[in-house]
């Protein structure tokens, strides 16, 4: 399958699915000098998108209250940072103001433990708490594992044209149950 950017959006302020961070694991916000944390995180664990240094200022500037409201980093037992994911803000998404999920990511070697659940969990809540009954994401068609996780918290596929309904068809062939929602007629 050829990777396609595609958007999901979850509608009203539904309770968040609430997932515990596990033990010896740890949940913080965003502190001073986390741009180096949120820049390896990414290095190692993002194979589709250029990552580069000065990203993190383009896409969050330099804002340290905003930023220690709304992002979040995911500690190993030792408190080294090992995911990151943020409850971000877009005032014009489609002419709308909306809550984001913005850029999650966990270290490939600590994938597949169930850690990214309670990440989403304090992102979505956040957003709540934030004044966002509605948010949304943006993905590629390929992440098939997070956009399950993201079914799973509401987030439903984001159709606004023939094309976006032939990549989330396509993506229905690994996630039969996606074809139950049919949010392309």
């Amino acid at each position: 399958m050829v990777w396609q950017e595609i958007f999901m959006i979850r509608r009203g302020a539904h309770p968040v699915p609430k997932y515990v961070v596990p033990e010896p694991f740890t949940l913080r916000n965003y502190c001073v000098g986390d741009e180096e944390n949120w820049f390896r995180i990414y290095k190692a664990s993002d194979n589709y998108n250029r990552i580069y240094s000065s990203m993190f200022r383009e896409y969050f500037g330099a804002d340290q209250e905003l930023l220690a409201r709304r992002q979040f980093y995911l500690c190993d037992a030792e408190g080294t940072a090992i995911g990151t994911a943020s409850a971000w803000l877009n005032p014009n998404f489609h002419g709308e103001a909306l809550g984001r999920v913005h850029w999650v990511a966990i270290l490939p070697e600590y994938q597949g433990r169930g850690l990214s659940k309670p990440l989403i969990s304090a992102v979505c809540q956040r957003l709540l708490e934030c004044g966002h009954q509605d948010s949304y994401l943006r993905t590629i068609s390929v992440r098939i594992t997070a956009i399950r996780l993201y079914l799973g918290f509401g987030f439903l596929p984001d159709v606004r044209s023939p094309h976006d309904a032939e990549i989330w068809q396509g993506i229905c062939k690994h996630i039969p149950d996606l074809a139950l929602l049919d949010p392309w007629r």
